[in-house]
């Protein structure tokens, strides 16, 4: 790797696309105020007060893939276009990206807390997270923006609607795949508890055991 290639931070990138990227800074914020108090206020309150606790515990680590799929689509008058991007290349982007990862990281780590104060077992809490992170964090956000896109430019090409627009569709085939995510993670989390409590135990006696080797 090359000294250029270190210097491909993002305040670099920010620096370099500024004049080639325009962004309204207060379209920005009321687009980032707006998806709080809808998505991370609005919808979970609604969710504890139905007492649908199970969806609502899947729910709040979840909110980055509902950023990814309103960015994809900018919103109304785009006030989410620089949301939650998959690339960030300005700092607009990358601040309002890194603050729903730490609001989707925080809800994470309070529900395995919470799991383990609860349960008073450190296997149970840790043993969601290995759910948790891969489905909420570390794989689907690329994969759900690739999927809109294909899907978009399949829709665009041999599909012409005259009272809703592709992306519209798209969007909507958006929310439904975070919708399953969301609720299949409940379900696995709900029904399959003791089998991850025990692979969790068996992780944890491996470095007694290389104590024992060593």
């Amino acid at each position: 790797m090359t000294p250029d290639n270190y210097s491909q931070n993002i305040v670099n990138i920010h620096h370099e696309k500024k004049n080639q990227i325009n962004v309204d800074i207060k379209k920005t914020v009321v687009g980032f105020i707006l998806f709080f108090i809808t998505f991370v206020i609005l919808i979970p309150v609604i969710l504890f007060k139905s007492q649908i606790y199970g969806i609502l515990e899947a729910y709040m680590p979840n909110i980055d893939l509902i950023a990814t799929v309103i960015s994809w689509h900018g919103g109304p008058l785009k006030v989410w276009e620089h949301l939650y991007p998959p690339t960030p290349v300005t700092m607009y982007g990358f601040s309002s990206q890194t603050i729903i990862n730490y609001m989707a990281l925080l809800g994470l780590t309070y529900i395995i807390t919470r799991e383990t104060q609860r349960s008073g077992s450190m296997a149970r809490g840790w043993s969601m997270a290995f759910i948790m992170l891969l489905m909420t964090y570390l794989l689907p956000g690329q994969f759900i923006s690739w999927i809109m896109d294909k899907t978009n430019d399949l829709i665009s090409n041999y599909f012409k609607f005259n009272f809703i627009s592709s992306e519209s569709i798209v969007v909507i085939m958006g929310f439904f795949i975070v919708a399953t995510i969301i609720a299949s993670e409940a379900y696995i989390l709900h029904n399959f508890k003791k089998n991850l409590e025990l692979m969790a135990k068996k992780i944890m006696t491996i470095p007694n055991l290389l104590k024992k080797i060593i």
